[in-house]
Parts: C-alpha cells; sequence; structure tokens
C-alpha cells in the first residue's frame, strides 16, 4: 500500500487464545487529491458475535475511509463517524442474525500538520513524544472486571456520541492504536517498553506477542505511527502484514475455545 514518505508505520493483529475468530479490524489509507497528502489510521473491535463483530468494525471502518480519503473535500471527522453509525445500524437492520452488532472505533487522521481523532468505545489511542507515553482517549467503558461499554457504534444505538479532538503534530511523534485485547493484559510498565522499541512494525508485533503470552482472552490489534514530518510528503509503496503475525502460525499457541465471543455491552 502507499503512506506519506514521512510515516512508517507497524501493524498487526491475532485472533487470542479464547476468541474463534477475529472481530478486530484496522484501517490505513492516504489520498493525495490536490496535492495535498492526508493519512488515515483507524482501529475497531466488534462486537455481536463472530459475524456480527466482524461485519460491524468492517462496515464502520469502510465508511469512514470513504468519507475522510474518497469522499468530500470538506467532510471531517464527524462526519465520518456518523456515516459510519449509520451504515453499521442499516446493515443491522437488513439483516435480522445481525441486529445487535456494534463496534469500537478510534481513528486518526494526519493533515495540514495537525493530528485528528475521533474515538469511540474502549479501543485506544497513545502518544508517544519525548519519551513519554500519554493515552489520548477516553475509554467509554465501565470498568468492573470485564469492560462493559457505555458507548459504542451500533448496537441498536442511533446516537453514537463519539469524541474528537485536534492535536498539533510533531517530528519524532509515535503513536499507537490497539484495542483492549492488547492494553488491558498489558501491563502499564511492558505496554511503555513495548510501544518504545526503534521499529514501529517490531513493536505492533512485540505488543501483541505480549497479550499472546498472557493469554489473549481477547483479539489483540496493534497500530504502530510515526510521523517524521508532520509536512507528510509525496506516497510510496510499502509492505505491510497482511495476516496474523507472525505468518507461521505453528509460533503461535492454538485457540483454547471455540466458544461464541461473549461482548458484554451496558
Amino acid at each position: 500500500m502507499k503512506v506519506p514518505a514521512s510515516i512508517r508505520v507497524g501493524t498487526c493483529s491475532h485472533t487470542g487464545l479464547v476468541r474463534s475468530a477475529n472481530e478486530d479490524d484496522y484501517l490505513l489509507a492516504t489520498s493525495a487529491s490536490s496535492g495535498a497528502v492526508t493519512f488515515v489510521a483507524a482501529i475497531a473491535d466488534g462486537m455481536g458475535g463472530a459475524a456480527g463483530g466482524a461485519e460491524a468494525s468492517r462496515t464502520a471502518l469502510r465508511a469512514l475511509g470513504a468519507t475522510l480519503i474518497d469522499g468530500d473535500p470538506g467532510a471531517g471527522m464527524d462526519e465520518g463517524f456518523a456515516r459510519a453509525s449509520a451504515n453499521v445500524l442499516q446493515s443491522a437492520a437488513a439483516v435480522p442474525a445481525l441486529r445487535d452488532m456494534g463496534t469500537t472505533l478510534t481513528a486518526l487522521w494526519l493533515c495540514d500538520g495537525h493530528a485528528f481523532v475521533g474515538h469511540i468505545g474502549d479501543t485506544r489511542l497513545y502518544r508517544r513524544r519525548r519519551d513519554r507515553l500519554e493515552v489520548m482517549t477516553k475509554d467509554h467503558a465501565l470498568q468492573e472486571g470485564q469492560n462493559l461499554l457505555t458507548r459504542c457504534i451500533g448496537a441498536g444505538q442511533s446516537d453514537c456520541a463519539p469524541d474528537f479532538a485536534k492535536l498539533e503534530l510533531s517530528s519524532g511523534d509515535r503513536f499507537l492504536l490497539c484495542t483492549d485485547g492488547v492494553w488491558s493484559v498489558v501491563e502499564e510498565s511492558a505496554l511503555e517498553a513495548l510501544a518504545a522499541l526503534r521499529d514501529p512494525q517490531r513493536a505492533a508485533d512485540r505488543l501483541v506477542r505480549a497479550a499472546v503470552d498472557r493469554g489473549a482472552p481477547d483479539n489483540a490489534t496493534a497500530l504502530v505511527i510515526d510521523v517524521l514530518d508532520p509536512a507528510l510528503g509525496e506516497s510510496v509503496e510499502v509492505q505491510l502484514p497482511r495476516h496474523e503475525r507472525p505468518s507461521a502460525r505453528a509460533l503461535w499457541p492454538a485457540a483454547r475455545s471455540l466458544r461464541r465471543p461473549l461482548w458484554p455491552f451496558a
């Protein structure tokens, strides 16, 4: 895929050791329309069973990408989330088996020297700047032994009420987007150390591997984005993993259960 020349990307996703299917999904997309280069990285954690969760996360990401990358140049993050919500609800209404499907969604849109953030649910965005890792999003969940979502896209809700923010970009910024299958099982000190690894692909791999080493009760996905220059520059072709990492399945433990995933929602 194409990414701006001043962006370095690492991606990793794994089903985990309990879930029977991976309902996490992510989006990486670059636009160079009208001479302005923009870049989108987004992550979604679906819920509603194997079919519903995967469909919800995929639908939301496609709608967001179509709005920010392929749509009206004046469209913003709020319009992208509104379209994601509408599309997920429309798909749920069309198929009775998917009527309860929903998803979290956390997005990072780099353009004009800024980072625009959209967020709902308990996926997270971190920023590492000057050796300090900081959570840039607020979890929409009740922490009661297991995360009970208080806000999400879909799940029968027509009003998704996401959070939005605008951040200044600086050379050397690193952003980490990850699902709760990573941040909820990897202790803070280990997460900070792994997020600091120099190579973004190695950092993403090691973060997910750390979740697997700790039992991986949920799907685990991590995206690591390095910003070398806020100006982004022309796009270049890069090769990113297309399958669960590492590609040799024998290196990862097999799932312990094929039970239907349970996705609590408050």
